[in-house]
């Protein structure tokens, strides 16, 4: 038994290089599956715990008039209503370098007896006095400001005025305010009334008693206690039931998870295939030792387990390198998806169960890669492995490949004989191939996918050929306001539209939605379009567009749309407490959009009452540059302030798309990391595959120098047949880059968007796989030429 440790210590210390080769290899993909099960575990328990932890409302209850205390007390008194508060949220504006943003007002009951859709003080006040606000730590950036600073803040019905930001908390039920380009705000009502509205509390927040993670459970006690509520003289305007118990952003999140999980295993994969290539050539450069060992009384089976005894000692190394950085890695990407889902990490532990996958994965997988060369290597014939010479006469004859190439005479002898080397060993070649086709696709794949997400996001220009919208506080007649609009200079085109929130009726007339606090996930809004309309360019999918002639027509985009609905059905969708009954029309696809149905302008306005009114302007300028827009938005604002007309809201065009674009980043991040490590393992495995080329044809290359090849001659030899299996691989990466972007594109957009991603090409990222590839297969070859060209004609002519 010491006899057979010593051999194995001598084979690891023999080629070093290689040794250390495999356990890098191997530590990458341990590392990837450590980084990516390690993140997808702490995520997951922090995502709950964050957003559990806020206490989130079961459902939320739009009322009027406003929610007394003695309501209030009633309502936590009502069978199934385990507790209930008052908010008010007011979406207002604020000035940031000289131009309005978006700011969303959560007027707070009572700051110290918070018990729904909490959130935790970072620094400063705890409770708010008046003229003051608490800011959501991500509104930080958006607003340029940092506590104790004051900024401009403007209600509907107020006028702007100077708030102070007294304090910093932190609410993980939100989005992070950079993604919505808009900021987050805690007041008092006494604030609310300073800033100039007179509005009580309107929202009743409440919790639900057993089966709270039941939807229809919930959706039962919120619509009986909205039948009490109407019974008492409180109007029921919209009830918002989000789904029970889930981040909403945690369905896309676990998604991405797990494809980033399947990919860290196909890295360590690549790993083994590595694996097997080496030890493919380990039993060729050792089939005598095998013989002799196996002469001397050794059986096949001792053979095997002492080269997997080897193997295991290079999966230890590696584990041991791999698990502790795959921790690191984790923090890394973790800490990035907190940043993303706007979570704070309070437990950083990652699970045992993590790096006892790893440590199987590590072992397990590298195992069964060394299984194959291993175990054929050990049951050789003692006669065969002795008479062994290197490469056999077989692999040494003329194939039709080989005849077929030295018909290129213009190639020249050193490419066309490089051109047959590549191609001798079909099967080593393959296994290469694969790794590096493997980084590739990946690589060509997260820039295809960051390709098509831009390109996805263009359309939200090409759909919208207006630049601004502009939300009113209350209807206006529709003439005088836009002939007033119309009057400034660089505008090009204005529009009066409409809008209300709406949800498809189940059986009652309360309007029951999936929206979340923040007024924007999970949201259903009814869009009154002027017929023929100028400023929207619908991709319609199926059916046709709305017409004046068809008054009764509704188009659903594809958030809106379910299964069951067809061309032709009529849908009811509530409009105010009211069910109202369309014809589908047809069907369009939307992006940037929430589920939206489109109606006809003048039925909108009867159905509201208010024909002749708009409660919207869209408008559309000469130059639709992001700062020929900002200048003219500032005017419209001015035109605004000057005719008193109450805004609710103000948003361009690319304020929209920055924020739809900011969902991307952590994804496109995360798959080019996934495509360098798979990419340094194909680099790895190329030169695994040049070495046991070159060991195989020892023998012939000491022919070659005897006979006068020069050191530069052999070089090039082996240059060139890395440069042939590297640009075989770009061109199969390539095409396999376009399946799987396909399929990715096809999973991110239904994800995002609920549509598929264009299939895209990214030239740039063709080039620089194309010069990753060619430097890679060029540092791949000097360790095999130095060793080429370091051996003397007398040990090639010699060697067996």
């Amino acid at each position: 038994m010491k006899t057979r440790y010593k051999k194995i210590l001598g084979d690891l210390r023999t080629d070093y290089l290689k040794n250390l080769m495999l356990i890098i290899a191997i530590a990458i993909g341990v590392f990837g599956i450590g980084a990516i099960l390690g993140a997808h575990a702490v995520v997951n328990r922090e995502m709950a715990a964050n957003y559990m932890g806020t206490v989130p409302a079961s459902a939320t209850i739009e009322v009027e008039p406003s929610i007394s205390t003695g309501l209030l007390d009633s309502v936590r008194n009502f069978p199934g209503i385990t507790r209930a508060e008052r908010r008010v949220t007011v979406v207002a504006r604020m000035k940031v370098n000289e131009r309005w943003h978006p700011l969303l007002l959560f007027v707070i009951d009572d700051f110290a007896q918070l018990n729904i859709n909490k959130f935790h003080y970072v620094s400063g006040a705890a409770t708010p006095q008046e003229g003051e606000m608490l800011v959501e730590r991500t509104a930080l950036s958006v607003m340029k400001a940092s506590q104790d600073d004051q900024v401009i803040v403007k209600t509907p019905h107020g006028t702007a005025r100077s708030i102070t930001i007294s304090g910093i908390v932190h609410d993980p039920g939100l989005a992070p305010a950079w993604q919505q380009e808009a900021g987050y705000g805690y007041i008092t009502l006494s604030t609310l009334h300073w800033l100039g509205e007179t509005q009580g509390f309107d929202l009743l927040r409440i919790i639900v008693n057993d089966q709270g993670n039941s939807r229809g459970h919930i959706t039962d006690k919120t619509t009986a206690l909205a039948d009490w509520l109407n019974r008492h003289g409180h109007q029921v305007l919209e009830i918002q039931i989000p789904p029970p118990g889930k981040h909403p952003h945690q369905g896309q999140m676990n998604a991405i998870l797990s494809i980033f999980t399947l990919f860290s295993f196909m890295i360590l994969a690549l790993a083994s295939i590595l694996v097997a290539t080496a030890m493919a050539t380990l039993m060729v450069r050792q089939v005598r030792q095998i013989g002799i060992m196996k002469t001397i009384g050794a059986s096949s089976f001792q053979v095997t387990i002492l080269y997997m005894l080897m193997m295991l000692t290079l999966c230890v190394a590696a584990l041991g390198i791999g698990i502790p950085l795959s921790r690191v890695g984790a923090s890394v990407l973790f800490s990035q998806i907190a940043v993303l889902l706007n979570l704070e990490i309070n437990d950083d532990t990652i699970p045992v169960w993590v790096s006892l996958v790893q440590a199987g994965a590590g072992v397990i997988i590298p195992f069964v890669g060394a299984a194959f060369p291993v175990i054929r290597g050990s049951r050789i014939s003692v006669r065969k492995a002795l008479d062994n010479y290197g490469i056999s006469n077989r692999n040494q004859r003329h194939t039709g490949w080989d005849m077929w190439i030295q018909r290129f005479d213009s190639l020249g002898s050193t490419f066309r004989q490089s051109l047959g080397n590549a191609f001798r060993q079909r099967g080593r070649l393959i296994l290469t191939l694969g790794l590096l086709t493997a980084g590739g696709a990946m690589f060509l794949t997260a820039l295809n996918l960051s390709a098509a997400w831009n390109k996805t996001l263009g359309r939200i220009a090409i759909q919208r050929l207006y630049d601004h919208e502009v939300q009113l506080n209350e209807r206006t007649n529709a003439n005088s306001i836009i002939r007033k609009v119309r009057s400034l200079a660089g505008v090009r085109i204005v529009e009066g539209w409409d809008q209300s929130s709406t949800s498809v009726a189940e059986g009652n007339t309360y309007e029951i939605t999936h929206t979340y606090p923040d007024e924007g996930h999970g949201s259903f809004t009814m869009v009154a379009v002027p017929l023929p309309t100028q400023l929207l360019n619908p991709t319609i999918t199926e059916g046709q567009w709305l017409s004046p002639d068809r008054p009764d027509e509704v188009v659903l985009n594809q958030l809106a749309r379910t299964s069951g609905m067809k061309i032709g059905n009529t849908i009811s969708l509530t409009l105010k407490g009211k069910i109202t009954t369309w014809k589908i029309a047809g069907f369009t696809e939307d992006i940037g959009s929430s589920a939206t149905a489109y109606v006809s302008l003048p039925t909108f306005s009867g159905l509201m009452a208010a024909t002749g009114e708009i409660g919207m302007l869209r408008v559309a300028y000469n130059d639709r540059s992001r700062e020929s827009v900002a200048d003219r938005s500032s005017e419209l604002e001015e035109l605004f302030e000057r005719e008193r007309i109450g805004v609710s809201s103000s948003t361009p065009v690319w304020l929209l798309r920055n924020a739809v674009a900011a969902h991307m980043r952590v994804l496109v991040n995360s798959l080019l990391a996934m495509a360098v490590l798979m990419a340094i393992v194909g680099t790895f495995g190329l030169m695994s595959t040049l070495s046991m080329n070159v060991l195989e044809r020892t023998r012939e290359i000491g022919v070659m120098r005897a006979i006068g090849a020069t050191p530069k001659k052999v070089r090039n030899l082996i240059v060139f047949e890395a440069l042939i299996i590297g640009i075989l691989s770009i061109l199969i990466a390539v095409i396999a880059s376009l399946l799987l972007s396909y399929y990715m594109g096809s999973f991110i957009g239904h994800m995002s968007f609920r549509i598929s991603l264009p299939l895209t090409v990214s030239s740039v990222a063709i080039l620089l796989w194309v010069a990753i590839v060619i430097s890679g297969s060029y540092l791949a070859t000097l360790h095999p030429v130095n060793r080429a060209n370091r051996i003397s004609v007398r040990q090639a002519l010699a060697y067996e």
